[in-house]
């Protein structure tokens, strides 16, 4: 067990290492060009590589199942479980479409990470306001409306102590009802058993294969606010039944 720990947080030490390596590469071209009008496509492939190659330098494979075909000219609210920081370093490898992240505030303080949100292509949500985090639900719905998906994890944070998923929380919800735009379940089955928060002493940090399921849409035609609970209810359910699948 002592040695585990061991090769956990060296490879703790290694991702951070790689990180950063990546942000002092791409820094210039994400300065330089992320901007005006074709910053989201720009963002977009940056990502893109970036994920892709500091996945292939971590060690992390992708293992993923589409239960149903994708349309590449639809937009989608991504809906996905979140329990380690390879959820969102995958999710670009998943995803192949333009999408906003709704992602907490406190991502503003990360150097090179905080220029997608300065410059709207993702969206910081503030958690300590229910006026600001409204207007951030007001601001998702301005990109779905000019055709971008949105990427948001209902549970709102995370905790290794915590063994399950948390309740969902509304906004993603009611956002998919307001714009008539379907959720996209997605389940990250093992990205926790090969990346925890490098505070948990007990946790995992190792090379891998993610098996990620991306489940079929919901639609959201004819629903109404009076839905939203049911509709909240099945998405969790649709994660949580494939997370207790042991497959």
């Amino acid at each position: 067990i002592f040695l585990k720990k061991i090769l956990s947080y060296l490879f703790y030490l290694y991702f951070g290492l790689i990180y950063i390596v990546f942000c002092i590469i791409l820094s210039i071209p994400i300065f330089l060009f992320v901007r005006g009008k074709r910053k989201n496509l720009v963002a977009k492939r940056i990502k893109t590589f970036w994920a892709t190659y500091m996945s292939k330098a971590i060690g992390i494979k992708t293992k993923v199942t589409f239960l149903s075909n994708l349309n590449s000219n639809d937009n989608y609210i991504i809906c996905a479980n979140h329990k380690s920081y390879l959820d969102i370093v995958l999710m670009y490898l998943v995803i192949d479409i333009d999408f906003a992240f709704l992602g907490k505030s406190e991502l503003l303080k990360w150097p090179v990470i905080n220029i997608f949100f300065k410059r709207g292509v993702d969206i910081p949500v503030y958690r300590d306001s229910k006026t600001r985090a409204a207007e951030c639900l007001i601001i998702a719905e301005k990109e779905i409306k000019k055709g971008r998906s949105v990427v948001i994890f209902p549970e709102g944070g995370w905790d290794n102590s915590e063994k399950v998923m948390r309740k969902f929380k509304n906004g993603a919800f009611q956002l998919a009802i307001d714009t008539s735009c379907p959720i996209l379940p997605v389940t990250f089955k093992n990205n926790y058993d090969l990346f925890t928060d490098h505070k948990d002493i007990s946790g995992n940090a190792k090379p891998g294969t993610a098996n990620i399921i991306v489940h079929q849409p919901i639609s959201i035609d004819n629903l109404t606010r009076k839905d939203l609970v049911n509709l909240r209810e099945q998405t969790f359910n649709i994660i949580n039944n494939e997370l207790n699948s042991g497959n």
